[in-house]
């Protein structure tokens, strides 16, 4: 009779294998929801960063404006951009602006402001009105 309380090399191999593959699995998941993280973190940034902007905006729309003084009239800016250092990173921020009859009866102004990461193709767009008088 062969006793066989033990393990033969071959079981031990093929053990160690399903186990190292089901690691390696965990192991990519775990890097992807890392990845995934990080990436949501930054779209974060980059919305609260365009609705402080469109804040900022409605308490001062001064920026918006090109005034002529001496005809007392002014002109809508279509289109201005600047860049915010934050975190070590630079945002690119463009923001929009556009009127239609009917806001420019009711005195407002839309305003899209769109954020982006200097590194990365992503972006955020932020949309709203600002009264003018």
């Amino acid at each position: 009779m062969v006793n066989q309380k033990g393990l033969t090399l071959v079981e031990v191999l093929t053990s160690l294998a399903i186990i190292s593959i089901v690691l390696l699995s965990f192991f990519q998941l775990i890097i992807n929801s890392n990845e995934n993280a990080a990436s949501n973190n930054e779209k974060l940034v980059m919305i609260y960063l365009a609705d402080a902007e469109l804040e900022r905006l409605k308490i001062d729309p001064s920026n918006l404006f090109l005034v002529d003084l001496e005809n007392s009239t002014f002109e809508i800016k279509e289109k201005l951009e600047k860049v915010i250092k934050l975190n070590n990173k630079n945002y690119k921020v463009s923001i929009k602006t556009s009127q239609n009859n009917d806001e420019k009866k009711m005195k407002l102004l839309n305003v899209v402001i769109k954020v982006r990461l200097d590194s990365s193709k992503s972006s955020s767009a932020v949309e709203g009105y600002i009264v003018y008088e």
